[in-house]
């Protein structure tokens, strides 16, 4: 009897190692897409549709890098309309928050008057509202904004309150409070998937949140750059420990400009070196090139779609080029509602590929 309860036992950790082995070869398909529906008139019904595109695809998970509004007020009601929208997705749906949601926020008078502005219907009283904002008086006080800390603190309560995902099914996500000593940032999450681990870091574009001229808010950027740099660090570490075949980091921030750069990284580092994308680009850069498996980087923020190797570096016909284990994927913006599904196959050398989806 022992001997078949051994064999039994054996049989079933054997069945247990190829189950383990067969989940870290998975192969499978998530979605990435940003910087969704500004237009109501025009963009609600396509992101509806783009909604129901994805959900015909039946990806494992989609992400959103934030931007999920042009120039409209944060207020509760609008974050509800979001909110709903998420809840339109059958598939899990991880969330990092963009500039317009908290750093951008403008009064509703602002906003209604940018509006009018843009579309070139602006009034004398519009632009006796909008021409001052311009001025190094306004400036220096922040006027034209509306509470971009509170902001901050609404995001998190609606959409951060508990480790898992929004969508119609949630799956459950870590969160770095929950296993680090920064408490605040509810926002930055990780998972992982058939041998990828995942995170998101809440890094926004307009100079990710960092200002001279409000003491609260260089304080919050000061103190969210080093939770994001620590989130990076833990994110590696845990590909580490999980031998993973390949990591995956999204945030919202198109930290690159499309010109040369130099010896930092192949492209040009939006505000440079000390600049408020420096760090987390450097976290990045830095330990992808320890890890030395393939880093997938998810940015909106541009509108543009674009796939590419931003970090790395030429070193002549001699040495092989440094950081080119990292790519870059850029999603669409509005006006161009599209999604990108990223295959991915940790038997493939590259691990991703990527493919346009829209409706």
């Amino acid at each position: 009897m022992l001997g078949g309860r051994l064999l039994t036992a054996l049989g079933g950790a054997l069945a247990s190692i190829c189950l383990l082995g067969s989940a870290s070869a998975e192969k499978f398909d998530f979605v990435a897409l940003g910087d969704t529906a500004y237009n109501p008139t025009v963009d609600y019904p396509v992101y509806d549709a783009l909604i129901d595109r994805i959900n015909a695809a039946k990806p494992a998970f989609s992400i959103h890098v934030g931007d999920v509004w042009g120039a409209s007020p944060c207020t509760e009601d609008q974050h509800k309309r979001v909110l709903n929208w998420f809840a339109k997705y059958e598939q899990p749906v991880v969330y990092t928050p963009g500039d317009n949601e908290w750093t951008d926020c403008r009064k509703p008078e602002v906003l209604e008057a940018y509006s009018h502005y843009i579309t070139g219907k602006a009034t004398p009283q519009d632009f006796a509202l909008l021409l001052p904002l311009r001025g190094v008086d306004a400036n220096l006080k922040g006027a034209g904004y509306d509470d971009p800390l509170g902001a901050l603190i609404r995001l998190r309560r609606l959409y951060f309150a508990k480790p898992q995902s929004l969508g119609a099914h949630p799956m459950p996500v870590v969160r770095q409070p929950d296993v680090s000593d920064f408490k605040d940032t509810v926002e930055n999450a990780r998972w992982e998937r058939g041998g990828v681990v995942f995170a998101t870091v809440n890094v926004p574009g307009s100079a990710n949140g960092f200002t001279i001229v409000d003491p609260a808010r260089a304080t919050e950027a000061i103190l969210r750059n080093r939770a994001n740099v620590d989130w990076i660090k833990a994110t590696f570490a845990q590909a580490r420990t999980s031998k993973a075949k390949a990591v995956v980091i999204a945030l919202q921030a198109g930290m690159f400009f499309n010109e040369k750069g130099d010896e930092f990284s192949g492209k040009k580092l939006r505000g440079g070196e000390e600049g408020p994308y420096y760090h987390v680009a450097l976290a990045i850069r830095d330990l992808s090139a320890q890890f030395g498996k393939p880093v997938l980087l998810i940015n909106g923020d541009f509108h543009d779609f674009i796939v590419d190797r931003p970090f790395r570096v030429e070193q002549g016909e001699v040495k092989p080029a440094l950081y080119g284990n990292i790519v870059r994927l850029q999603v669409y913006g509005a006006p161009d509602l599209k999604a990108v599904t990223v295959g991915v196959d940790t038997d493939t050398p590259w691990v991703f590929s990527f493919s346009p989806l829209y409706n």
